[in-house]
């Protein structure tokens, strides 16, 4: 019954995977087609993500079309959907090599099937009718099976190569990519060019008389601003990785909820940059370093108790076992056997994520939060491109020079 089941399963997702696949084509294809013929080429999703304004006869049309290519694709082929759920249309006996009556049968049997709304599908989803009447079945792919023809030709590799054809083209068009803008118009960053290859170094220690800081000192800024978030959050992401490791929390309901909510909380502020905080604590706190610190603060945490979390999970089960084995309680048994196994890649992540933080502080500079990000816009906002230049190249050697001693320490470490 439960292979039944799973048969079933994986039939209606395979269909759906392939049936999905030419609706995106179609669409993608309109989308291609209505940018490169509109006569506004402004970026407004609105403009370009749009739905032909068809009546209701067409949209059944095409509902039609594109279920009627899944059917063909599926019974004169291994579809895209077939072979990303490993199955494949088989003879009745099991045999994988299936003549052309046989899948035309399939074929036109299938058509009976849609007339009726797939009613004889839902009757009996392991093996419905039309399968049955065409001498052929859906089954699990054997391993190791001999293919039938090369795979650069198969249905599946073609469908495949289609998709990402259109999306390449949609995402050519959507994105306004012009190589032509490049040459055309090579002389008109001549000045910004000229100014970062000349870095003018006279305000590295001494201020701007428009700005508070020194290079120096926004650098200096920066530096703690990746330091003191880096800390803060490695301190606080560690307790929160032993809740979000399956292998210690997940014991029991309590501990399946407590493991739910410490990953979701992990994924969703993980997925939040550092520069969306940064412009809420901007307007909150005030423009500065602070608010900065906080938006790195908050995304550290997610950052690296996600990447702690995962590294529980994955010790040694051995020293676990013989810790429990000793009568130990589930915090002895953390501190005697887990710690010691993660501890040192716990300390390479948190160097590791240092230097990604003193990257994102100059991101999160241009958006208020303070540091050298903030005196690299202000530079570059008001033209002073040799200024721009010198940020650019301290910036640069520190981020260097960072990188290979952080590298040099993780090497030791793990």
């Amino acid at each position: 019954m439960r292979e039944r089941l799973l048969l079933s399963r994986r039939r209606f997702l395979s269909f759906f995977l392939d049936w999905i696949s030419w609706v995106y084509l179609l669409y993608a294809g309109f989308s291609v087609h209505y940018i490169r013929t509109s006569p506004t080429l402004i970026w407004r999703p609105e403009e370009k993500f749009v739905l032909p304004e068809l009546g209701l006869t067409d949209w059944i049309l095409v509902l039609l079309v594109t279920v009627e290519l899944t059917l063909l694709v599926r019974s004169f082929g291994v579809s895209l959907g077939q072979r990303a759920f490993g199955v494949i249309l088989a003879r009745a006996d099991g045999s994988p090599r299936v003549g052309f009556f046989p899948r035309f049968g399939h074929f036109l049997a299938s058509q009976l099937v849609l007339l009726t709304v797939g009613l004889p599908v839902l009757v009996r989803p392991d093996r419905p009718w039309h399968e049955r009447a065409a001498g052929v079945a859906l089954l699990p792919r054997p391993r190791g099976a001999p293919r039938v023809r090369p795979w650069w030709t198969s249905a599946y590799a073609l469908t495949g190569a289609a998709l990402a054809g259109v999306t390449v083209a949609l995402g050519w068009v959507v994105t306004d990519i012009q190589v032509g803008a490049l040459i055309r118009d090579v002389d008109k960053p001549a000045r910004l060019w000229r100014g970062l290859s000349r870095p003018d170094l006279s305000y590295f220690f001494v201020p701007h008389p428009l700005e508070v800081d020194s290079i120096f000192g926004a650098l200096v800024k920066s530096l703690f601003m990746a330091l003191l978030a880096t800390l803060a959050g490695a301190a606080i992401a560690f307790p929160f990785s032993f809740l979000g490791a399956r292998n210690i929390t997940a014991t029991g309901p309590v501990g399946r909820v407590g493991y739910a909510l410490t990953r979701g909380f992990f994924n969703v502020f993980r997925s939040i940059e550092s520069i969306f905080w940064a412009s809420i604590f901007a307007i909150w706190v005030g423009f500065g370093a602070f608010a900065g610190t906080i938006a790195l603060f908050l995304h550290t945490i997610a950052a690296l108790g996600k990447l702690y979390s995962e590294q529980v999970e994955h010790i040694d089960p051995g020293p676990v076992e013989a810790a429990t084995a000793a009568g130990g309680n589930r915090l002895q048994v953390i501190k005697q056997a887990v710690i010691p196994q993660v501890l040192p890649p716990f300390l390479a992540f948190t160097l590791y994520r240092w230097d990604i933080n003193l990257r994102m502080a100059t991101v999160v500079g241009f958006v208020g939060g303070g540091g050298i990000g903030l005196l690299l816009k202000n530079f570059k906002d008001g033209g002073e491109w040799t200024q721009v230049g010198a940020v650019i190249v301290t910036f640069a050697v520190t981020v260097w020079l960072l990188d290979f001693v952080s590298g040099w320490v993780r090497e030791r470490i793990v």
